[in-house]
């Protein structure tokens, strides 16, 4: 064969090959929201838009109400390539990258306004550390603030020092650190919290508003404590390796989907926690509203356990902490 002839094959045989339509990669997504619920309907919106942003190229396939399991299986199946992608808690995306932690901290964040400010300004600092753990951290979401619901009255710490608390057995590190700090920790899952209240195994629990309602546990801790513990975020993760599949042209607009569902996130579970008050209230729930002094009280005790996972070999570094305080002060 002569050389034109080799070279005008070698050409037929790319423009033929670009002409064979790309084969769609599907990113499977684990979720905890059940399939149904608003959350799982902005994720399935999003999936359909990066269906018609990569003309077909990239299809999502939503696993549901954690039939991908917990986050601890949903994190270990992203690192072999079982999974591309997830939906995590605080806590699952500290198992990550530890350091996040510090935007969890109980008592730091006082404010909506303060925990946006640091969601902008803060969080973009941890993105080289997933991606070294082979993530990248798509958005963050914020879901309301955690309380505490109690049996009885509590308006200070050492009153509740006296009650049995209730702390998710996923959150063994928490747990600890709630011991740590005086408290009486009883581990219970969450699908065995009523149960552990019904029996008087645990008297008090802490979460959002929107559990607290949608799993009756108010009903049998009828007393929220009016101090905001720490806010409810989370994030959804996609593995590094995936994501460098997805052509590079397509990112930013699949990115610019992936902010709009975490918006949604933050609109309806702020919608719920406030009709979650409304029911409750309704239905007999006592709201302690702290004295300045009182909530002197919280503050001080939640932020002097913070050196329980802050230092050298800790969660956060001294430095971390010290910048994130820098940065909060910038805005007070």
């Amino acid at each position: 064969m002569t050389i034109m002839k080799k070279a005008g094959l070698l050409i037929f045989i790319i423009l033929f090959v670009s002409l064979i339509p790309l084969s769609a990669l599907t990113v499977k997504l684990g979720s905890p929201f059940p399939e149904g619920s608003v959350w799982d309907s902005s994720l399935k919106r999003m999936a359909a838009e990066w269906v018609d942003i990569t003309n077909g190229q990239v299809k999502m396939r939503i696993y549901p109400g954690g039939v991908a399991g917990d986050q601890a299986d949903m994190i270990r199946k992203m690192r072999f390539g079982q999974l591309d992608a997830g939906v995590l808690t605080a806590f699952g995306l500290q198992s990550i990258v530890p350091k996040t932690f510090v935007l969890s901290l109980p008592g730091m964040l006082q404010s909506e306004a303060e925990l946006d400010y640091v969601i902008d300004e803060f969080t973009p600092r941890f993105d080289e550390d997933f991606i070294d753990e082979g993530f990248r951290i798509l958005a963050w979401s914020k879901s309301g603030w955690a309380y505490f619901f109690t049996k009885k009255p509590i308006r200070t710490p050492n009153s509740l020092m006296n009650e049995k608390l209730s702390v998710s057995t996923a959150d063994e590190e928490l747990a600890v650190n709630f011991k740590a700090l005086g408290f009486n920790v009883v581990p219970v899952s969450l699908s065995e919290l009523m149960v552990a209240l019904q029996s008087g195994m645990v008297s008090a629990f802490y979460g959002p508003p929107m559990m607290a309602a949608a799993y009756q546990w108010f009903a049998l801790a009828p007393n929220m404590i009016d101090f905001p513990l720490a806010p409810v975020l989370g994030g959804l993760v996609i593995s590094e390796r995936t994501w460098n599949r997805i052509p590079e042209r397509y990112h930013d607009e699949l990115q610019a989907a992936i902010d709009v569902v975490a918006r949604d996130f933050y609109v309806e579970s702020e919608r719920l926690n406030i009709e979650a008050m409304n029911v409750m209230n309704r239905h007999g729930l006592q709201v302690a509203g702290l004295s300045p002094a009182e909530l002197q009280q919280w503050y001080e005790l939640m932020t002097s356990g913070h050196e329980l996972v802050v230092g050298e070999g800790k969660w956060v570094d001294d430095d971390l902490l010290r910048d994130f305080v820098s940065v909060l002060e910038d805005l007070r």
